[in-house]
């Protein structure tokens, strides 16, 4: 593995390439998370018999790898040249079908799920009618917003709105108790999404009351037919701003894309259960190898 590369947005045509021939469902192939978190993980790729290969260096992950399903024999290659430079690496984010298909990946790999880092995907539709009994109280709180706030504004995100977001994203996180580490490397996460904005495939949208921030969402695409939310915050003062960004998030994307990928809960139990409370359609699990 001598030809470990810096991943950057100089980067992001090779990505994009990549994941349009050989998409990939789970949130950490996003360019966008590949690029704004990686540069926190110091994710660095190579190429590996015509495959895209990533490696997380702080975490000491090897990702998948981007193209064409290697035999699981060639996969377990792959892992041992990389645990010449770092002993602990791990490979991540093993696609359930692969390891349906592939029964003798188990011969070489010790395979674990992590429940804390599966990806919760929803019905881009059922999330903008939000029908039934058990989604009735959020349809309420957004209807309660509009008749409090009938002149809100829905803005796209720019380079122009960066410090007015990295502000209101300070002091959402700033007023939390829990998840303390996270939400200081997600702040961190945020603000490489702003400064690399015009290099990602990335959007966004701000919820506004009489020229105040009161929720942003920040996404990007997944696959042809599903986008990831990447970031979500709103002002809890504001009874049902969190529902709002939410729907209008999903009404934005409803447009173009049939699922949304809203990421993981990372085993907080306040973001399961408001993850769960919107109930799911699917989850993606996050399947993991130690060669054995």
């Amino acid at each position: 593995m001598k030809y470990l590369i810096p991943l950057t947005t100089d980067h992001v045509p090779m990505l994009i390439s990549f994941l349009k021939d050989y998409p990939r469902e789970s949130c950490d192939y996003s360019v966008c998370n590949l690029l704004t978190w990686g540069k926190i993980y110091n994710n660095q790729f190579c190429h590996y018999q015509g495959r895209l290969v990533v490696y997380n260096a702080k975490h000491s992950y090897v990702f998948f790898p981007m193209g064409e399903y290697l035999p699981a024999a060639e996969l377990a290659q792959l892992l041992r040249g990389f645990k010449e430079i770092d002993p602990k690496v791990t490979l991540i984010q093993i696609p359930e079908e692969y390891v349906s298909s592939t029964p003798e990946i188990h011969a070489y790999f010790e395979l674990s799920e992590n429940r804390d880092w599966d990806d919760y995907v929803y019905s881009c539709q059922k999330m903008v009618e939000l029908r039934g009994k058990k989604l009735a109280k959020k349809k309420n709180l957004i209807s309660q917003f509009r008749r409090l706030y009938p002149d809100y504004k829905v803005l796209r995100i720019t380079p122009y709105y960066r410090e007015n977001l990295c502000r209101f994203t300070q002091k959402w996180r700033l007023e939390r108790e829990v998840g303390g580490d996270y939400l200081k490397t997600e702040f961190e996460a945020i603000r490489n999404t702003l400064d690399m904005w015009d290099s990602l495939p990335v959007d966004g949208i701000i919820i506004c009351i009489d020229r105040q921030m009161v929720a942003y969402s920040i996404f990007s695409p997944q696959t042809k037919c599903m986008a990831t939310i990447h970031f979500e915050k709103y002002d809890p003062t504001k009874k049902g701003s969190g529902q709002l960004i939410n729907w209008e998030t999903a009404r934005y994307l409803n447009q173009e894309y049939k699922w949304l990928n809203r990421e993981q809960d990372i085993g907080l139990p306040g973001l399961r259960q408001a993850k769960n409370s919107y109930m799911p359609d699917r989850m993606i699990k996050f399947i993991k190898g130690e060669l054995k």
